[in-house]
């Protein structure tokens, strides 16, 4: 029988933390092999990345609230954005009525969700309780 060796597969070098400056004692990352610069740069542009998403996700919702609310409140103005002169009293009026409807019907809905979580929580409550009180029994 003739043995058969198979070559030694080269050992990879593991990823280690950040070598420490000598003078100053802090992670130098100028001291990193090529392979862990790239590395540590792919990971600082993909967090800046997320960052900068979620800011802009942040401001776009925070835009198309205000554009809603300017949508609401346009036919006050004229294409200068100015209040026209002839504006009738009775529109500003309705609108401001529509207005705290929709806040008294929010309201309304914001009380009954928070009279239900209170009812929710009594129930886990409870429910806990009873496991807490089931469990040292069995």
């Amino acid at each position: 029988m003739s043995e058969t060796t198979t070559p030694e597969k080269p050992t990879r070098q593991r990823l280690s933390p950040v070598p420490e400056s000598p003078e100053t004692r802090r992670p130098d990352p100028s001291l990193l092999s090529p392979h862990q610069q790239a590395l540590r740069t792919a990971v600082i542009d993909a967090f800046n990345a997320k960052k900068a998403r979620k800011f802009v996700e942040k401001h776009v919702k925070h835009i198309s609230t205000n554009r809603d609310l300017a949508d609401g409140i346009k036919f006050l103005f004229d294409e200068h954005g100015r209040p026209p002169p002839n504006t009738p009293l009775e529109d500003i009026v309705d609108e401001r009525r529509r207005i705290e409807y929709q806040i008294k019907w929010f309201e309304g809905t914001l009380l009954e969700l928070r009279s239900r979580l209170i009812r929710v929580k009594e129930v886990e409550d409870y429910a806990l309780e009873m496991l807490a009180r089931a469990a040292p029994e069995e």
